[in-house]
């Protein structure tokens, strides 16, 4: 199987790297740069990247609730 090629892919993993790996990335960027920020002294800048940080934060809940969901109702 070539690499990327997604060929027997379960699909929950495929949406776990698309969807919530990609999320955390996007928090992970949001978190430093707050401390980019702060460490710059550009205090007032960093409530908003906190927000966007949430924000990315809350995105990723919702994803793997979507998929615990989907996960629950294949078992049953």
């Amino acid at each position: 199987m070539a690499a990327g090629s997604g060929a027997g892919v379960h699909p929950l993993a495929k949406q776990i790297h698309d969807r919530v790996l990609q999320l955390v990335g996007t928090a992970m960027m949001k978190a430093e740069m707050a401390e980019a920020l702060g460490r710059l002294g550009r205090h007032d800048d960093v409530p908003a990247q906190l927000v966007e940080l949430r924000e990315a934060l809350d995105q990723t809940v919702v994803e793997l609730r979507a998929i615990m969901a989907e996960l629950k109702n294949q078992a049953a």
